[in-house]
């Protein structure tokens, strides 16, 4: 039987993005392509101490089925599918889903490195964050694969959201990045989230990205769950 390698998996309010609030159930697996200097959960992929805020040490992970997936949505009707990168696992979220014949919601935070799935699915979201140069990812932005992006975020289905952590240097790319995909101005305005990068619940960037937003004509983004319970896992 396939199954997921989860690190967490627990019931709290979305922090962040469109729906931020919401109360959602967490299902975060193990893995990611990608290796962020900031990543704020490392536990789930870092056993170089690339990450600012790991310790070398990464979650043995435990293992998640369809039943499981199945029992869930009988309880919940909100999911947010994270990370690491949960796409590394696409056919088996696919297979799954397609399985499920409620109406719940189910969110998926991507880096933008995997395409999207379930595209004819509307009770699929996808909050897609691009990881730019401060991120310590020099290559990881896909323009072909955030273009099929793009029909989702016309459907108020996807949007992109940008962890600032060098103002200065991330606005102008930002800014270049939705010139090249050529994301239309309103969607600018309903679909594309700066926030700043941080675990302290001060969030030391956030008027400073506040400021972005205003000038671009761009979402912003808290971070709520770093602001009610600091960088604690499982919140």
């Amino acid at each position: 039987m396939e199954k997921v390698v989860l690190s967490e998996r627990f019931y709290s309010l979305q922090g962040e993005g469109p729906f931020a609030g919401t109360p959602a159930l967490f299902l975060r697996v193990l893995g990611c392509n990608l290796r962020c200097v900031w990543c704020d959960s490392p536990y789930t992929w870092d056993r170089e101490g690339v990450s600012r805020y790991g310790t070398g040490e990464v979650d043995k992970g435990f293992a998640y089925s369809f039943r499981d997936f199945l029992d869930d949505a009988k309880k919940y009707d909100f999911f947010v599918i994270t990370g690491g990168e949960p796409l590394l696992y696409s056919k088996i979220w696919e297979k799954w889903v397609r399985n499920i014949e409620n109406d719940a919601i189910f969110q998926f935070e991507t880096n933008g490195t995997f395409p999207p799935i379930l595209k004819d699915d509307p009770r699929v979201h996808f909050v897609v964050s691009p990881k730019l140069k401060s991120s310590g990812n020099p290559d990881a932005l896909k323009l072909d694969v955030l273009k099929a992006y793009l029909p989702l975020m016309e459907e108020g289905r996807a949007y992109l959201k940008f962890v600032v952590a060098s103002p200065r240097e991330d606005e102008g790319e930002i800014g270049a990045l939705l010139d090249a995909l050529k994301v239309p101005k309103r969607l600018r305005l309903l679909s594309v989230f700066v926030m700043p990068e941080g675990v302290e619940p001060t969030l030391p960037l956030a008027r400073e990205v506040a400021e972005m937003a205003l000038r671009n004509g761009w979402r912003y983004s808290d971070r709520l769950h770093v602001r009610l319970w600091g960088n604690l896992r499982g919140r």
